[in-house]
């Protein structure tokens, strides 16, 4: 009686970290390319996901902020956002990519949780 190992297969046969580091290192693309290349590794369909939602969030929230700095009302606030939000993606970025080529599974605050409600089904 042999017990049974969850599967490992990954993406384009690459090692598990490779598959997750690519897919936070080349953000939203990277992310999709990489859910949608197969593979059933939990590490490397978390990566995959987060990396969708994180950088799908970013695009939002990069947007809506240029739409609120056509408005005098919100100027400053948008000013000192668009000052910090490209700091604050630079840091996410790199911590996400260089922690998952490391093998070490990444949950960026707040966008864990929304990644695990949208991609619930996929995560399973």
């Amino acid at each position: 009686m042999s017990a049974t190992q969850p599967p490992t297969e990954t993406p384009f046969g690459l090692d598990a970290n490779v598959a997750a580091g690519l897919a936070y290192l080349f953000g939203l693309i990277g992310g999709i390319v990489i859910a949608l290349g197969g593979g059933t590794n939990r590490f490397v369909r978390w990566s995959a996901a987060q990396s969708i939602t994180m950088w799908a969030l970013w695009i939002v929230i990069w947007k809506g902020l240029g739409l609120l700095a056509a408005t005098i009302i919100f100027a400053p606030l948008v000013i000192l956002a668009v000052f910090i939000l490209p700091i604050l993606g630079l840091i996410l970025w790199l911590w996400t990519f260089i922690t998952a080529f490391q093998g070490k599974e990444v949950e960026v605050p707040l966008v864990a949780g929304l990644t695990r409600s949208i991609f619930k089904s996929y995560l399973q």
